[in-house]
């Protein structure tokens, strides 16, 4: 990063009436600033964007809760890759049912109607690739706030 012209960086401190002990502060970010590497302007604006942020504590990306989206019958035709869907809790009967039931997953395509579906659930079995009529699925839509 450019040298620092510490005399004019008090005389902005000063000012700006910038409290003693927030000013020394300042001025250490500074001189650790000037030991960081060149960086782009969009890396730049960047770094000053996230950094008061976690200097803060503050998360980045807010935890999403189940309590943030509510289920709705998937309509044909409005179904995207990678959209969010769950099989139906009655989809299926019979030996089916415990299988596919309520599993959560992926849209990881749509061929000739059909919805391929890649769970993202974690249960077993394992169900990838696995082809949902798209009247046996819900989509997972964000809560209007």
């Amino acid at each position: 990063m450019p040298e620092m012209n510490r005399d004019w960086i008090q005389e902005q401190l000063e000012a700006a009436k910038v409290k003693v002990g927030s000013g020394k502060a300042i001025i250490k970010l500074l001189e650790a600033w000037e030991q960081v590497p060149k960086l782009s302007d969009a890396m730049t604006d960047e770094v000053l964007a996230i950094f008061p942020l976690l200097a803060k504590g503050h998360v980045l990306k807010v935890e999403e809760t189940d309590d943030d989206y509510i289920w709705i019958s998937l309509e044909p035709g409005k179904i995207n890759v990678s959209d969010v869907v769950r099989v139906k809790t009655d989809a299926f009967t019979d030996k089916l049912g415990p299988i596919h039931n309520g599993r959560v997953g992926t849209v990881a395509a749509v061929r000739y109607g059909d919805v391929i579906f890649n769970a993202t659930d974690g249960k077993s079995p394992v169900l990838n690739g696995v082809h949902y009529s798209p009247y046996k699925l819900e989509k997972r839509y964000r809560k209007p706030e």
